[in-house]
């Protein structure tokens, strides 16, 4: 990924930092669809999932996950958007941000085209004050015509979330990993049991380059206000995204 987006910070002057991700060349010569299509193969079935399958006769992992990567994409145009959206900020959060991503939303979603409720990504990352970990909330947008709104509805959801003490999203996420993960449950109910002091949200921007403005940070600046919600936003400028989530989809397998 880091082949193909250059990371540059965007200021703090609205009440949160911002990161700038753009291409450093065309899509198409820097391996882009083939990234793109293994996070979306990565995001679509869990590991506990392809095991449980595997464990059908004459089934190896290989088998059970090929065919659970294959059943679970989203046909709709905008599901698949959108999923393509979350796994590209699971990738820069895990990638540039350094995090570990948890859960994604679309990967525990028996119905592809059904919408799913809860934060779009769960992850955990260190805590800038040094003092360990802390749980990351992230919802994502991903739009290739313009829309202003879409940051400010997006820092609402995380607002109610990072509201609650133990937010519904996350504390299904420790009963799963309870039996699928000790060690990952163990590490995030820890960070989780210092939740509401070490919370911390991002919202990831990912647009058509042509279709983004500058001022929608400034009307997220605006709702967002002094103080409460700890947050950063992520902005992806990419030129032909609709045409590189469509190249993505047909090499997942």
């Amino acid at each position: 990924m880091k082949g193909w987006l250059a990371r540059r910070f965007g200021g703090s002057g609205r009440g949160f930092a911002t990161d700038v991700y753009t291409e450093k060349a065309g899509w198409k010569s820097t391996g882009a669809p083939d990234i793109m299509a293994r996070l979306i193969a990565e995001g679509t079935a869990s590991d506990e999932t392809v095991r449980a399958v595997a464990g059908a006769p004459g089934w190896d992992e290989e088998r059970a996950r090929d065919a659970l990567v294959a059943k679970r994409q989203p046909k709709h145009e905008s599901r698949r958007m959108g999923k393509f959206g979350e796994m590209l900020h699971a990738g820069i959060l895990e990638e540039f941000q350094g995090m570990t991503v948890v859960t994604q939303k679309y990967r525990y979603n028996p119905a592809p085209d059904a919408p799913v409720h809860g934060a779009d990504l769960i992850a955990i990352g260190a805590a800038g004050d040094g003092s360990g970990d802390r749980v990351v909330y992230a919802e994502t947008k991903l739009r290739t015509v313009r829309d202003g709104e879409a940051l400010v509805r997006a820092r609402a959801a995380l607002a109610r979330i990072s509201s609650q003490d133990l937010p519904a999203t996350l504390v299904s996420e420790l009963v799963r990993l309870r039996e699928a993960d000790p060690g990952m449950f163990w590490r995030l109910a820890a960070a989780a049991a210092v939740v509401q002091k070490n919370t911390h949200c991002r919202i990831g921007a990912v647009f058509e380059e042509s279709a983004w403005s500058d001022s929608y940070l400034d009307r997220l600046g605006r709702a967002h206000g002094p103080g409460g919600l700890d947050m950063a936003v992520d902005v992806v400028k990419i030129k032909a995204l609709r045409a590189l989530v469509r190249e993505s989809y047909k090499r997942v397998k």
